[in-house]
């Protein structure tokens, strides 16, 4: 399809981040920042606490804040990205306004999801039983996941241009929906060579954040005495280097649905 190249968007995406940096850099630290945070406590209390119901109790009220400021933030750097002079106030009441519509369109798509991966789950089960495999081996249970995953991955990559509709246009949630459908046809590939660039990113920067900052931090606890406040010196690193990222994808995707829509 013409109008849409990777490298086209990855260069405007570096061009519009060089010239607003000094705009989108603030907007990722306060609404992406927390939100990293927050899954962060999520996750180390998950390992330091054992699975009791007052532990998952308080995983979820960590969880839930942060998955509402990542769509809040997608949302309103969206915005930013593609309506001309808009300024952040615009752009975070226009996210606020649309946060409910994204999340009820979020939360029918995982629904429908997890209903047809329950659905896979039992007819894969039932036909390993009919022809006499045992379903808990690791071979069956790995081909049941896959089952799963890669249906999973392809919905992902389909429905990526969904945020960018649900921020743009005025649509209902099944019309939003069909619209993020319809915009990942014919483009499956190039979007799920995106997500895989993003994904390698990804682990590289947590290699960094792992091996690298983790071991500056070590060194500074151990000689300082301060392991606590390391920890939360680490905790902020962390989560501004992934905002930063997450920054860089949000816009990305913005301008990939804006070269896709002009054309459709």
């Amino acid at each position: 399809m013409k109008g849409f190249s990777l490298g086209a968007v990855w260069e405007e995406m570096i061009v519009f981040l060089r010239r607003e940096r000094a705009l989108m850099i603030p907007v990722a630290f306060a609404l992406l920042g927390p939100a990293q945070m927050l899954l962060d406590l999520s996750m180390t209390r998950g390992m330091s606490a054992p699975p009791t119901e007052q532990t998952a109790r308080g995983e979820a009220l960590l969880i839930v804040p942060a998955l509402l400021l990542v769509l809040l933030a997608n949302l309103t750097i969206t915005r930013l990205a593609l309506v001309p002079g808009i300024s952040v106030l615009e752009a975070l009441a226009d996210g606020l306004r649309r946060l409910p519509r994204t999340l009820g369109t979020m939360l029918l798509m995982a629904g429908a999801f997890v209903a047809a991966a329950l659905a896979i789950l039992a007819a894969g089960t039932a036909g390993f039983v009919v022809f006499g495999s045992d379903p808990r081996s690791p071979a069956i249970s790995g081909q049941l996941l896959a089952l799963v995953t890669i249906p999973a991955f392809v919905l992902l990559v389909r429905m990526m241009l969904l945020i960018p509709v649900l921020a743009m246009e005025e649509r209902g949630v099944l019309d939003a929906l069909r619209r993020g459908w319809a915009l990942g046809r014919g483009i499956v590939l190039r979007l799920a060579a995106m997500l895989l660039i993003v994904l390698v990113l990804s682990m590289m920067v947590q290699l960094i954040e792992l091996y690298v900052v983790g071991s500056v931090i070590q060194l500074l606890a151990l000689t300082t005495g301060a392991g606590e406040l390391m920890k939360v010196i680490h905790m902020l690193i962390n989560a501004a280097i992934d905002s930063l990222l997450s920054l860089g994808f949000a816009v990305y995707v913005a301008l990939a649905y804006r070269a896709v829509a002009e054309n459709r």
